[in-house]
């Protein structure tokens, strides 16, 4: 067997190269999920090593929570220090029980975190992310999301907080992005209001935090212009991994493909098993698909107001 019938068709029978055969195909896909279960198994065994690099501003968020609000004519929250150690608490709980999800396996309720903050509200909301690379992904995901979106514009929201956390969560270095909206007692104190208690935005069993991941072995909090900024260097992004081993793989295909397309006309040979123009219609629509492989992820936001 010669080395070019690895790649281009073979002279006499003019068949596929080696290559692009079902076999090949099939080992083509294989390394694949090999790979993916290798990086779960060192996220699992070896914790820091894969993680996603992040570029998350505590300000920046802020600053882009006003910017959708105003775009929907709705006046801009101040950042409280009371609701930004709730988001903190928050986070570091769900670190140190190992959960995503707006209520601790504890039975600790999202509420709690603002009153052991000292924070007594009527109106409060909340939003979780991870696995985002930056603070516009964070905002862009929110906003995509309908419960999300309701918190962030939510007219009755006078105050917000956000915590930036480092830390690991499932055996994996992870960045979470915790988002306390609230209104305080004595802001609708000062309004007639009924003092009838109502519970709104109530959460399912789908409504959990959104979270960011990003795991960093190194990581730095920096201070620009008295802002709160955590930047994470990962060892190995895994997502990005992923990636760029898919369209080695794709591009190659293709590449065999446009070479096998252009030998075969050539030669002026009929081949009905050919199909080019299937296969590549099938490579682009992969490498659509591994294109938007991202490892941000949200769940539903939840809320709740008395008065």
């Amino acid at each position: 067997m010669k080395l070019r019938h690895f790649f281009l068709p073979h002279p006499d029978t003019h068949k596929k190269a080696h290559l692009l055969s079902i076999q090949a195909l099939v080992i083509y896909i294989f390394l694949f999920i090999s790979l993916q279960f290798s990086l779960s198994w060192v996220s699992t065994n070896v914790p820091g090593v894969l993680g996603i690099a992040t570029n998350i501003s505590q300000q920046e968020v802020i600053r882009l929570t006003n910017i959708e609000r105003e775009k929907n004519g709705l006046g801009s929250v101040v950042e409280n220090s009371k609701l930004n150690s709730a988001a903190e608490e928050k986070a570091k709980n769900m670190f140190e029980e190992n959960y995503w999800a707006h209520y601790s396996p504890s039975g600790k309720d999202p509420w709690g975190f603002f009153s052991r903050a000292g924070y007594k509200f009527s109106y409060a909301g909340e939003n979780l992310a991870r696995n985002f690379y930056n603070s516009e992904d964070v905002m862009s995901a929110w906003m995509a999301s309908q419960s999300h979106r309701d918190n962030i514009l939510n007219k009755n929201y006078k105050e917000i907080g956000i915590a930036v956390v480092n830390g690991v969560l499932d055996g994996v270095e992870t960045t979470l992005v915790v988002q306390e909206f609230g209104t305080p007692v004595e802001a609708i104190a000062q309004a007639p209001t009924p003092a009838t208690p109502q519970v709104a935005g109530v959460p399912t069993a789908e409504n959990v935090p959104q979270v960011s991941l990003s795991i960093n072995p190194i990581q730095r909090e920096v201070a620009v212009a008295g802002q709160r900024q955590i930047q994470t260097n990962a060892l190995v992004d895994p997502y990005q991994t992923l990636k760029i081993f898919g369209f080695s793989i794709l591009g190659f295909l293709m590449f065999l493909l446009i070479v096998d397309l252009y030998v075969i006309k050539r030669r002026g040979i009929l081949r009905l098993s050919s199909h080019h123009l299937p296969h590549m219609a099938a490579i682009s629509v992969a490498a659509g698909c591994l294109y938007n492989l991202e490892p941000g992820t949200i769940l539903d936001g939840v809320s709740i107001f008395l008065y």
